[in-house]
């Protein structure tokens, strides 16, 4: 793995870190707390565990340029096929498979999307880096994005 994968990865881990922390200190019960957006925390929780499984298939799709595995699909279940809907409609449709979930259920999608992103990601290239470099510069973005909300509740 080269430095500007591990730099990457760094990152990553740095946003990762207080999200998991502040979704931990609200704890399983914790998470059916709702949130300011109207959501539930563990709502949310699964809302990032989708946006971190679909790396994944954006890199692989959109820049390698080739089929997701067979039989590849997210943690709710959903397996793409076709046009990418809207995100409108991913984020209800995983809101609504965490209403469905308990919370530890939720918890563990959500650490094996996280685990799974990482060790994905260890197969980007330089040239992959180099040539996406605002889509992997922002990844864990979207951790920082909702921390302040899961800590305000925690």
């Amino acid at each position: 793995m080269s430095e500007a994968n591990e730099r990457m990865l760094d990152r990553i881990e740095a946003a990762w870190a207080p999200f998991r922390a502040a979704v931990d200190t609200l704890g399983v019960t914790g998470l059916e707390t709702r949130l300011r957006q109207g959501w539930t925390a563990k709502e949310l929780v699964a809302h990032v565990a989708f946006w971190d499984e679909a790396v994944e298939g954006a890199v692989t799709g959109l820049f390698r340029h080739q089929e997701l595995p067979r039989g590849w699909s997210f943690g709710s279940g959903y397996a793409p096929d076709g046009e990418w809907p809207h995100f409108g409609v991913h984020n209800a449709r995983e809101a609504a498979w965490a209403r469905s979930q308990t919370a530890e259920a939720v918890l563990e999608r959500s650490a094996a999307a996280h685990t799974r992103m990482v060790e994905f990601l260890t197969t980007v290239t330089d040239g992959e880096l180099a040539a996406h470099a605002d889509y992997f510069g922002s990844l864990g973005e979207h951790h920082r994005e909702h921390l302040a909300e899961l800590e305000s509740h925690a």
